[in-house]
């Protein structure tokens, strides 16, 4: 374990060297919320220099047409939006579950920046994205559906993919979480993503790694793209602090122990996926969650659920049926 960190911290000093400060573009304000109810939640991190946050936060109401199943958070990824996962969202609508999710600091909807963003964090607790979820659930689970629904009596379900997926996952040994869903957890991640990991010099010079052709197979001919907020972060070196307590956290994960008590099922991407090592999470997995069930589509990339059809249709089929019982 020593080697390892010592090799991750060696890591996120050269990344720090390399990167002197961070840039964050413009908010892009959404032109259509779909049935998300949107709003903004203020959110006090009592942090020097960080300050007061504006989290964008969105329930995806339960189908009235069915009986009501209870509230999942989903916790997204590095560079990802609430707007960008319709399908899943929809799909988990439609079968009664009601969705609550928030965008990370400086991604999608909200203020500040994704580089003050953390998973593991002893000094500065509220800058864990663990932390953030729990306020945001808290916040809005007294929400009250037209059938007069809400959280409160739930179980507390969080899905959660990439750097969700190790925040869900740091839920689960925290024991907070009663289901976990992962969707290509950022337990292993690899150093040099997406464009980067064929041309390492991409991310060296800053350039734009983290791209959709990286995150997906599908190319959505025919058929709405969901990605509807630009990428931003466009690289983990725009976000060097974050990108380094990834790392150091993703190593400390390994030695978690998740408790029989926290259901989970895992969905594996294939070897191609250039964001997280598909192997060594299964063995990690097998060591410290063997209860949990895990599923792993051969050539899919990172961003499974949405990958193409045959792939998305049966996680989101598996997802449903897991949280259904």
């Amino acid at each position: 374990m020593k080697s390892s960190c010592f090799k991750s911290f060696f890591i996120s000093a050269v990344i720090l060297f390399l990167i002197a400060s961070c840039t964050s573009s413009p908010i892009r304000t959404p032109q259509s919320s779909g049935s998300f109810h949107l709003s903004k939640l203020t959110y006090e991190t009592k942090v020097p220099f960080v300050g007061t946050i504006e989290f964008r936060t969105g329930l995806f109401i339960e189908s009235a047409k069915v009986p009501f199943k209870g509230c999942v958070i989903y916790l997204q990824g590095l560079a990802d939006s609430i707007l960008n996962h319709r399908q899943l969202f929809s799909s988990l609508s439609e079968n009664g579950f009601r969705v609550i999710a928030f965008d990370y600091m400086g991604q999608g909807g909200s203020s500040g920046t994704m580089n003050d963003t953390r998973i593991y964090e002893p000094l500065f607790p509220s800058l864990e994205i663990g932390n953030q979820a729990r306020f945001v659930w808290q916040a809005l689970e007294n929400f009250k559906s037209p059938s007069g629904q809400s959280c409160e009596k739930s179980k507390k379900m969080v899905i959660g993919w990439s750097t969700g997926g190790l925040a869900a996952y740091g839920l689960a040994h925290d024991k907070w979480a009663d289901d976990v869903v992962l969707m290509a957890p950022g337990i292993h991640p690899k150093i040099f993503v997406g464009e980067a990991a064929l041309a390492p010099s991409f991310m060296l010079r800053g350039d734009q790694v983290i791209t959709e052709r990286t995150l997906t197979r599908n190319n959505f001919q025919g058929q709405t793209n969901p990605h509807f907020d630009p990428i931003k972060p466009t690289s983990p070196l725009k976000v060097p602090l974050f990108a380094s307590n990834l790392l150091i956290t993703s190593e400390l994960s390994r030695f978690w122990e998740i408790s029989t008590r926290v259901k989970g099922l895992v969905f594996l991407s294939g070897e191609e996926d250039t964001y997280v090592d598909q192997a060594e999470t299964k063995v990690t997995l097998a060591k410290k969650a063997a209860h949990f069930t895990i599923v792993a589509y051969k050539g899919a990339l990172h961003e499974i659920d949405n990958e193409l059809p045959e792939v998305s249709n049966d996680l989101i089929q598996k997802t449903i049926q897991f949280l259904s019982h």
